[in-house]
């Protein structure tokens, strides 16, 4: 071990010595299993509210399920946090011999200050109390509560569209009873699903913002412009992208290429009238 090497100077066997110390004690692991634990939480909330398919209710209902998840681990013990409790009740882990200290993280405040965060991360509760009625996730199980259920919120939602509110809760009670979706509703749920969780679809629109309106093409309308930030957001990839229809349609409408014509005024041909009056009777 280093802690023991011969090569090296007192000052560095000392601090490898230490280290191996700290490695090795069971405050050390205990609050590595516990950040563990957190951190694999954190990191599977963050992945499902980036993926695109995320709505604002969904986002809302898997931060809702994270912080319960954290809440019973707060009162017990996480995956990792149970393989460490066992490791130190039988003095190793791993095949190493464990030194017993007291660790340096207070478990019930670490846990309580991420659920406080997550709590104050939660998206604006009056807009996803218009949105849940959308999401059958929520639909309540019996048919004598689902009678009334949502039409004060999908009224609320319709009118703050500009949609009728009164044909929006006719066809939410035709989709509720039986399972037929309206033009109305059809424009709510639309929206709904556009309303995302995170800033990430927002970046993703600025780096593509920034790759479109290049020198290039910065002398593009801004009609033009909006048309290909739009293609680049939403459209397929270069590789599944079949341009052939409409380049055929661009042509056909009168479109040509910058290359088939010469900018600038075309010369006149000259005209020879002196010639041309001898020549005639």
């Amino acid at each position: 071990m280093a802690s023991e090497d011969a090569s090296c100077n007192g000052v560095e066997r000392a601090k490898y010595g230490g280290l191996l110390k700290h490695l090795t004690s069971t405050g050390f692991l205990s609050d590595l299993a516990v950040m563990k634990d957190v951190l694999r939480e954190l990191q599977g909330l963050s992945l499902r509210l980036q993926r695109r398919d995320t709505s604002l209710v969904d986002g809302s209902r898997q931060i809702h399920q994270t912080i319960e998840i954290l809440s019973a681990m707060k009162e017990d013990a996480g995956k990792t946090e149970s393989k460490i409790r066992a490791g130190i009740a039988s003095g190793r882990f791993k095949g190493i011999v464990l030194r017993e200290t007291q660790p340096k993280i207070n478990k019930p405040q670490f846990y309580q200050s991420i659920l406080d965060n997550l709590r104050s991360r939660l998206p604006d509760s009056e807009l996803i109390a218009m949105l849940k009625p959308l999401d059958q996730h929520f639909w309540p199980a019996e048919r004598s509560d689902l009678m009334l259920f949502g039409e004060r919120e999908v009224g609320r939602f319709a009118k703050l569209l500009c949609e009728s509110s009164t044909e929006a809760i006719e066809e939410f009670r035709d989709w509720k009873l039986q399972g037929s979706q309206g033009n109305t509703l059809k424009k709510l749920i639309v929206a709904c699903r556009t309303i995302l969780p995170t800033s990430a679809e927002c970046e993703r629109g600025f780096s593509a913002c920034n790759d479109t309106d290049d020198k290039t093409r910065n002398g593009l309308r801004a009609a033009s412009l909006t048309a290909l930030l739009f293609i680049d957001l939403n459209g397929p990839p270069i590789e599944k992208f079949n341009a052939v229809p409409f380049v055929h349609s661009w042509i056909k409408s009168g479109h040509r290429t910058s290359a088939s014509w010469i900018p600038g005024r075309r010369p006149q041909p000259a005209e020879s009238r002196a010639v041309w009056s001898l020549l005639s009777p």
